[in-house]
């Protein structure tokens, strides 16, 4: 009954706003057939790649953590701490960073593909020995610390996508990547699963503490909004198991003529059950985008507004608990290129409903691939959660928080350039929250935590 429920409301939505668009059986977020996989040996070149968990591993993400959530705990001391200026290269076009003890690692990832590295404790800056030292131009990081060495891990898999890259899975060390072709791989010892999912080639892989992987799957060029990098979005969800065995748990496909419009969902339980919801951005060319929030078996179970015009998007960015008395809510930029405006919802049974609003933000340049440029945490210091965003004009940081009455801007970080990176953030073993922005004139800014 909870299953035919949740099929008549997503089409009682899907009717309303979308437009008329089934769910009949498969048509709409029904679990799709499951594709076989591919069992085949590791190359021989990847003997050197990841299969057991190291003693210590700490990884660094560009969009904070594994499940996708850019929301970090500690606190900072923003906006009195003055930010250290670290001379690049070049302009850097990826920042990614993970703590190390009582230091944390900086990680630069330039416009060429070339990388640098940085140790900072006590507000002091060292340069740092990392491999490789250079990507393919474009490829996001993803940073490893195991017994004080620094890598950006790779799955050398000449097949695998530049335009992602590959996970960890915690705790065990194993591996997960995207080729090209859209084909998921993990990686497990001497073996290599492969499973045809037509994946996202640039699709961001979640991961939670059972080792399961979350990923946009279903890659089409039906939706030509094309403001993400490219005019290839998702038509499903792919929920995939490695234990004790690989294989696809669910594939949820969206109705005829809607896409997923972004690179992975957030992962993570935005109703205080204790059971993970997946976050996704659901766009069609009628009505465009809108927040769309599933269970853990991949059924609709909300809904939020719809912009109201296709070629209009919303840009999730993280769940945490903004409200002015630690209620949990979700923060987006709607219409980031145009004039972008913060919103807060707050997830009410099956409404996911727009409770606070501030204008002025931008997210996302169009065409890039960086959907990471905010994050969340008490960067005050005050017991309260601020929302970090740039300014329209990408030369400030505006800290956004909420009050009884809405949200405001309590505090402007002025940057004296332009943002060119994703915002970073570490937060040290002792709760300090540390941040850190790439500035489009080849500068690094960090604010040491207190």
């Amino acid at each position: 009954m909870q299953r035919v429920r949740l099929q008549i409301c997503w089409f009682i939505v899907t009717v309303l706003a979308f437009g008329s668009a089934g769910c009949n059986g498969d048509s709409a977020f029904g679990v799709t057939d499951i594709p076989e996989p591919t069992i085949v040996p590791s190359q021989k070149a990847e003997s050197n790649a990841v299969s057991t968990r190291p003693p210590e591993i700490r990884l660094g993400y560009t969009y904070q953590r594994p499940d996708g959530n850019r929301y970090l705990p500690g606190r900072g001391s923003l906006p009195e701490a003055a930010p250290l200026h670290i001379p690049l290269r070049g302009r850097p076009k990826w920042l990614v960073a993970a703590p190390a003890g009582d230091a944390s690692i900086w990680v630069a990832v330039l416009e060429d593909g070339s990388v640098q590295a940085f140790s900072i404790a006590d507000g002091q800056v060292q340069d740092h020995p990392i491999t490789p030292g250079i990507l393919p131009p474009g490829m996001p990081p993803l940073l490893m610390l195991t017994d004080g060495g620094a890598t950006l891990v790779s799955s050398l898999d000449a097949n695998s996508s530049n335009l992602t890259s590959p996970v960890v899975l915690q705790p065990s060390g194993n591996m997960a990547y995207i080729r090209s072709n859209g084909d998921l791989v993990v990686r497990i010892g001497g073996q290599s699963t492969v499973l045809p999912l037509n994946a996202l080639p640039d699709a961001r892989l979640l991961t939670d503490e059972d080792e399961r992987l979350l990923l946009l799957t279903g890659a089409t060029g039906s939706y030509p909004h094309g403001v993400l990098g490219d005019r290839i979005e998702a038509q499903s969800v792919t929920m995939v198991s490695t234990k004790p065995g690989i294989q696809v748990v669910w594939t949820s496909p969206l109705p005829d003529g809607d896409v997923v419009e972004g690179i992975s969902p957030i992962w993570t339980d935005l109703d205080g059950d204790g059971t993970r919801e997946i976050l996704i951005t659901v766009s069609n060319s009628r009505v465009g985008a809108r927040l769309v929030v599933l269970n853990d078996a991949g059924d609709p179970v909300a809904f939020g507004p719809a912009v109201g015009r296709g070629s209009r998007w919303r840009h999730q960015l993280a769940a945490a608990p903004f409200g002015p008395s630690g209620e949990l809510e979700v923060a987006d930029v709607v219409t980031p290129h145009i004039g972008g405006t913060v919103e807060f919802y707050r997830l009410e049974e099956d409404s996911f409903r727009v409770v606070a609003k501030v204008p002025g933000f931008r997210t996302h340049a169009i065409g890039s691939r960086n959907l990471d440029m905010a994050v969340a945490g008490d960067f005050d210091g005050d017991g309260r959660i601020e929302l970090l965003v740039p300014s329209q004009g990408m030369d400030e940081i505006g800290g956004i928080r909420r009050t009884e009455e809405g949200a405001e801007v309590a505090w402007i970080l002025p940057i004296d350039g332009k943002v060119s990176t994703n915002l970073a953030a570490v937060s040290s073993g002792s709760g300090g929250l540390t941040l850190g922005v790439g500035r489009d004139d080849g500068v690094l800014l960090v604010w040491p935590a207190p």
